[in-house]
């Protein structure tokens, strides 16, 4: 071999030990690879703290989470419906009462469902605002409401009515209950105080839905006997009513039986315009009896707007006058009365017995249904050693 040759295969081996030292990392070394073009740089990742979706807040809110106040209404379409914020419950909605609710702030989705319908809106709540949503037009639109019409016929009670487990008031012989709801499937209850009853019924437009409990109350229901009685009380064929239903009349001497349901009742018998009123429990396997005898010889006497006088007291030249004003009328009046009176007296300086006579008049503010005592005085003018008759009342003007 030359020598020149051998020379260029030292240079060769002694490159590849010096490379082999400089890339081969002793045991205190790190390892710094090169990064690579598509790498993001280390000063560019910024950390982000993850927000989950905003959800309604009900109560408890956390300290520092901004809120609003929700207002969710149907207007006057009459149904009780559920009410969702973000697929959550939260809550029911009602004719003419909306639904209050604290919610976080940001956007939302609330709905309201009627049987399968559920109409939606989207709504932006803004910290410290108070935002109403109303879905009553589209409920009108979308679930128009149908006509259900409870009645009992001529099963003589006033009775308690429910819908769907909510109380929708009352009905009574002769006056059926008649609501506006949702069309679908619904649950009718009536109760009386002993029993319930219910029946199912589906709404549907265009026809009227009537469900009648007549049947099953005369069949199942209990019956009790109500006497009304005027005892002594001067009078012929008062009219008597029965929760505001006329039910009959009563005389003098000839009270009237009712056959009307177990439970509480309104009954009322009228003289002229006045009318006395009272509430009666009526229990099964008894007579019940009421009276009115007492009430009608107090407040009834009087058919018209009357003034009496009570007393009178002659001091010296004054006569005073006190009165009772009676007010039957079921309205408030005011009442003017003329009062006169005939006297004597001596005249002065010839001490003769003279004739003469005076009038007066009072005014009197009476309220509907009742009675008032006032007084007033009369001057008699003339002389000395007044003798009086018995004053008189001469006209009642009412206005």
């Amino acid at each position: 071999m030359k020598a020149g040759e051998f020379f260029i295969i030292l240079m060769i081996v002694g490159c590849v030990l010096v490379t082999g030292c400089v890339l081969k990392p002793t045991s205190n070394e790190t390892l710094v690879h090169t990064l690579s073009p598509t790498t993001t740089p280390l000063a560019a990742i910024k950390t982000t703290t993850v927000i989950p979706t905003a959800v309604p807040v009900l109560s408890n809110i956390p300290e520092g989470v901004p809120f609003g106040q929700l207002k969710v209404s149907v207007g006057d379409y009459n149904a009780i419906l559920p009410v969702f914020v973000d697929n959550m419950s939260a809550g029911q909605v009602s004719a003419g009462k909306m639904l209050n609710l604290t919610v976080t702030e940001g956007r939302h989705t609330v709905r309201v469902c009627s049987g399968t319908v559920c109409e939606i809106i989207d709504v932006s709540i803004l910290s410290a605002i108070t935002t109403t949503v109303d879905f009553e037009e589209r409920l009108h639109r979308d679930v128009p409401l149908g006509s259900l019409n409870v009645s009992i016929g001529d099963f003589n009670a006033n009775l308690p009515v429910s819908i769907d487990n909510v109380s929708a008031g009352n009905v009574s012989r002769g006056k059926p209950l008649i609501r506006m709801i949702s069309q679908g499937h619904h649950s009718v209850k009536i109760c009386t105080i002993d029993d319930c009853f219910t029946e199912d019924v589906e709404v549907r437009l265009p026809n009227q839905t009537v469900v009648n409990f007549e049947s099953r109350l005369k069949r199942e229901g209990l019956l009790a006997d109500l006497m009304v009685s005027i005892g002594g009380y001067n009078a012929q064929k008062l009219p008597v009513f029965l929760d505001n239903t006329s039910a009959g009349y009563v005389s003098q001497g000839t009270p009237l039986t009712l056959q009307v349901d177990t439970g509480v009742h309104e009954v009322k018998v009228c003289s002229g315009k006045y009318c006395s009123q009272e509430r009666v429990e009526v229990k099964f396997g008894k007579m019940n009896f009421i009276d009115f005898e007492e009430q009608l010889q107090e407040n009834a006497e009087y058919l018209e707007p009357t003034v009496h006088i009570v007393d009178y007291n002659l001091n010296g030249n004054s006569l005073m006058i006190k009165a009772e004003y009676i007010n039957p009328d079921p309205e408030d009046l005011t009442m003017t009365a003329t009062f006169s009176c005939v006297y004597s007296y001596k005249d002065y300086p010839t001490n003769t017995r003279m004739s003469s006579s005076a009038q007066g008049q009072l005014v009197q503010y009476v309220t509907a249904g009742n009675r008032v005592i006032s007084a007033t005085s009369m001057y008699l003018a003339g002389g000395t050693d007044v003798i009086v008759s018995e004053p008189v009342v001469l006209t009642v003007t009412t206005r």
